[in-house]
């Protein structure tokens, strides 16, 4: 996502399709389309490979529909092709193509390659996309969830879109220690959980960008990003290393405004954001 906006908003396993059984993955309210098995390793595609089914495009002026109707977004040789259409021809948009469902307590993965095609008005900036997750309420350019970014040199910075945190302390630039990419956080210990019912000071939630602590995207070859989300805390790993994590994660209330709660559970989207891109996997897995 690019700053400005932000600012002014405030090869994969195919299988058949089946619902999901593990408590990793909720149904929303709008009964969203069955998503596939998972694997025996646990995974669960979120592509089919074939078409676009279980998802959904918005765009910022020409709202729900049209991006997979005018060729914008696609499935091509079993990857997602985002933005690969011929430039000039239809006027690009920013967006994002959403999940029908919604998910809990899950590692999410995806492999990412850019293209070459980039639209106007940025024909000559950063390459720009984003995992958005935790993506709650109205359908909108931007809507209120977490992001991952996904752009050259900030890969693993967060966003907090209508939302807000707290970033973890990374002392010696290390984040995610003691994470499991299996169970994800560890269970505190009794001293510990009394420790933290007691006066010790805790860091006030904020909004805004959470710059991660190291730069391993690989800017012209395939790389892998994944989100471990548990309750209302995230992780994100570049390429195999943790280089962002933020804790309390809230929303605002949607009974009580000016007050905020946890926030966690969402849909899972990827954004639009006029560069050619292509992901080959997108998938997740339930935290034990």
């Amino acid at each position: 996502m690019q700053r400005r906006d932000f600012l002014k908003a405030g090869t994969s396993l195919v299988l058949a399709p089946a619902l999901l059984p593990f408590r990793g993955l909720a149904q929303s309210s709008s009964s969203p389309l069955p998503l596939p098995t998972p694997g025996a390793d646990g995974w669960v595609s979120l592509l089919n490979g074939r078409d676009l089914t279980g998802w959904y495009t918005m765009l910022q002026k020409s709202g729900k529909g049209f991006a997979e109707k005018h060729g914008m977004v696609t499935m091509e040789e079993e990857m997602l092709h985002i933005l690969g259409n011929e430039e000039g021809v239809i006027p690009a948009e920013a967006g994002y193509l959403a999940t029908n469902q919604e998910f809990e307590n899950v590692h999410i993965r995806l492999e990412y390659k850019w293209g070459v095609k980039r639209h106007a008005p940025r024909s000559t900036p950063k390459r720009d996309n984003g995992l958005l997750y935790a993506l709650v309420g109205e359908d909108k350019v931007w809507p209120t969830c977490v992001e991952c970014q996904i752009e050259e040199g900030d890969v693993g910075d967060f966003f907090m879109v209508g939302t807000r945190g707290v970033q973890s302390n990374h002392w010696a630039g290390l984040f995610g220690e003691g994470i499991s990419p299996v169970t994800g956080w560890p269970k505190p210990s009794s001293s510990e959980a009394a420790q933290s019912g007691s006066t010790q000071p805790q860091s006030e939630p904020s909004g805004g960008r959470f710059i991660k602590d190291g730069n391993f995207e690989l800017l012209d070859q395939w790389n892998t990003v994944e989100v471990l989300w548990q309750g209302d805390k995230a992780a994100h790993i570049v390429n195999g290393r943790t280089v962002n994590v933020a804790t309390s994660l809230q929303q605002p209330d949607p009974q009580n405004a000016g007050r905020f709660i946890p926030l966690t559970r969402g849909k899972i989207a990827i954004e639009i954001e006029f560069a050619e891109i292509w992901f080959r996997r997108i998938e997740v897995k339930s935290l034990a």
